[in-house]
């Protein structure tokens, strides 16, 4: 049953992704005026890394929007007074783990110049997120999994989530926009 939910997820996923016309642009952190950043909050060594990097972007002037993951069906007493995070649980999944509902709605209404991936693996619920945005400059970890990731940084499963928030700022502030429109 779970491989059909996926199966399905999968597809129902690549069609959406057929009507998303994002204005793709490169952005560091001087062009940027807003970003998104994603991740799960399974990884328990994740939230201070996640918190330094917003703090990261706010001190660039970047208007950040944050959004964790969480497995269970109710938002943990601990995350739920977080200034700018928004959590989607596992109650916000249809049954081919498509995401749902008022944070979700959120997340792609945020429509922002950056879009920050912090979670390892491709997780089929989160790629609905990654993949449906709208977003101008998708940053996330290497994958060989299709994905539409503008950048993509490569690391060892195991590697530290603060680790990979040091790799973003390093190479995000690297590049270079030009910034000419191209619809992708």
């Amino acid at each position: 049953m779970v491989k059909l939910k996926e199966r399905l997820g999968k597809e129902v996923l690549r069609r959406k992704k057929r009507g998303i016309s994002r204005d793709i642009r490169v952005h560091n952190f001087s062009t940027a005026k807003t970003a998104v950043i994603l991740f799960d909050t399974g990884d328990s060594q994740s939230f201070k890394a996640i918190k330094d990097f917003q703090k990261y972007l706010e001190s660039e002037q970047i208007e950040v929007k944050t959004f964790g993951y969480v497995h269970q069906k109710e938002v943990p007493q601990e995350l739920l007074f977080l200034k700018n995070y928004a959590f989607i649980t596992s109650k916000d999944l249809n049954w081919y783990l498509k995401p749902s509902g008022e944070t979700t709605e959120a997340f792609y209404a945020a429509d922002p110049d950056l879009l920050i991936d912090f979670t390892s693996g491709v997780s089929l619920e989160l790629q609905f997120l990654v993949q449906l945005s709208t977003a101008r400059f998708k940053a996330g970890r290497f994958t060989e999994e299709q994905n539409d990731y503008d950048l993509m940084i490569s690391l060892n499963e195991n590697t530290e989530i603060g680790f990979l928030a040091e790799q973003f700022k390093r190479y995000i502030a690297m590049l270079n926009p030009v910034n000419e429109p191209s619809n992708g």
